[in-house]
């Protein structure tokens, strides 16, 4: 045998022997351990390049969601809290055992004015997306139903008594606001009953001859019950997208409205408005309280988007409420902005205005008011200063809260009904300028004195 041959049997003989040694080290470690223990400890170490890449890949696909993929964080609103223990004040010490709200410890027959502003109020709350009991609050909001009566409201102990004209059109807005916030299983509240309510109320209240809103058999007529429908009846065709009822066309309504309002409660030389018009005399008298003006205001903010015109706008008259009612620290005053009486409802319903109107940082601070210096024992006092705490207090209280969140929520399904109706506002400002040109010519009332 060649030297050549000898050396390379060698080498295959030494590759061998390492074979059936590596071989006896593989099998003395299968023996080691027992079962998936013993399997396990010989692939890692047989394989360990690839056992660690899995492991790797493991602690990735772990680590990684958790960093990248991280849920946004849960934010409660900083009100919330103050909203639960105002509703819980509510419930303790001003409901009945059928769940109906009363006044106080000494008044408590339940009263349909308190339950519109309740179910107003949930409604509102609801709609701002604060945490609750969504069917305690369904029950609620459905005690207004508890206040028609043949589809007008009436008193809840007196059932054959109407309510008084402002309350006949914040019921309207309440139904409206409580339309949209019950669920379609809950749905008690259908559009048309909202319709047949507001066409039952404006068959009530409606004078086409003075063109107002007025009681039946009196001579007086008010700017704030005038202020509140044109609100309520812009609100209603922004909201339901409704132009016509029976008998009614809603843009001469709030044409006819607007136009008297000019005439009757409005000085243009003075620019001062007047709180009610007697009609047997033809006089305004009285200057328009802040109630009035808040709630003008929102007339004119939601009349404007159907492009109604009036002598002054809504930017305006807000203006002019800061100027002669607010002072320097954002209390809303009842007479000018000097005297001691700053009550909740001026500062809330100023609040939700302003929110509405997106003078968000004027709300803001008026909305701040309320809960620096009118909360007291997570309630709300009716009068600044003072510590009278009642359901109605709270409510109001709780209207301001539920403000800015609310009125993102309601500008967004009025902008809604305008986007659709866009193609057409050209056709009713022609309209609208044609009504009030024809109502202007028409009219044949001699005014034989005003009060100026």
């Amino acid at each position: 045998m060649k030297k050549q041959d000898l050396d390379s049997s060698l080498q295959e003989i030494g590759k061998a022997r390492e074979y059936l040694k590596e071989s006896q080290k593989n099998l003395e470690r299968l023996k080691s351990g027992k079962g998936v223990k013993r399997k396990f400890r010989f692939l890692f170490q047989e394989n360990k390049i690839l056992v660690v890449l899995l492991s790797v890949l493991i602690i990735l696909s772990i680590v990684l969601p958790v960093v990248f993929l991280r849920p946004e964080p849960v934010v409660t609103d900083p009100m919330q809290e103050h909203v639960d223990s105002t509703i819980n004040l509510i419930f303790t010490n001003f409901t009945d055992s059928t769940g109906l709200p009363f006044t106080n410890e000494t008044v408590q027959t339940p009263s349909s004015e308190l339950l519109i502003l309740s179910s107003l109020t949930y409604a509102l709350i609801e709609q701002a997306g604060f945490e609750h009991n969504k069917n305690d609050f369904q029950t609620k909001i459905s005690k207004i139903i508890n206040t028609l009566e043949n589809d007008t409201f009436v008193s809840y102990i007196n059932r054959s008594e109407s309510l008084s004209i402002f309350y006949q059109f914040l019921g309207i807005y309440t139904l409206l606001q409580s339309y949209f916030t019950l669920t379609e299983d809950s749905a008690i509240i259908s559009t048309e009953m909202i319709r047949q309510t507001v066409s039952t109320v404006l068959d009530s209240y409606y004078s086409s001859e003075k063109g107002l809103i007025i009681q039946p058999m009196t001579n007086s007529s008010y700017l704030k019950d005038q202020a509140i429908a044109v609100w309520v009846l812009a609100s209603y065709q922004l909201l339901t997208g409704t132009e016509y009822l029976v008998g009614y066309w809603l843009v001469n309504i709030i044409s006819s409205i607007l136009i008297e309002i000019s005439q009757c409660y409005f000085n243009s030389t003075t620019s001062t408005f007047y709180s009610d018009y007697d009609y047997s005399i033809n006089e305004s008298t009285s200057i328009a309280t802040i109630e009035d003006l808040i709630f003008l205001t929102a007339a004119l903010s939601k009349s404007e988007r159907l492009h109604h015109l009036f002598t002054r706008s809504s930017y305006n008259v807000h203006q002019q409420i800061i100027t002669d009612f607010v002072d320097d620290d954002w209390y809303v005053h009842s007479s000018n902005r000097t005297d001691n009486e700053k009550y909740i409802k001026n500062q809330a319903y100023f609040t939700l205005v302003s929110y509405l109107m997106n003078l968000n940082n004027v709300g803001s601070e008026v909305q701040n008011k309320i809960t620096e210096n009118f909360s007291l024992n997570y309630g709300f006092v009716e009068k600044e200063g003072e510590v009278d705490i009642t359901c109605e207090s709270c409510l109001y209280g709780l209207i301001a809260l539920s403000s800015k969140n609310w009125s993102v929520v309601e500008n967004d399904r009025e902008s809604a009904y305008e986007a659709t109706s866009a193609n057409s506002s050209h056709i009713r400002i022609l309209l609208a300028s044609l009504v009030l040109a024809t109502l202007l010519i028409s009219r044949r009332r001699i005014f034989i004195k005003r009060r100026w």
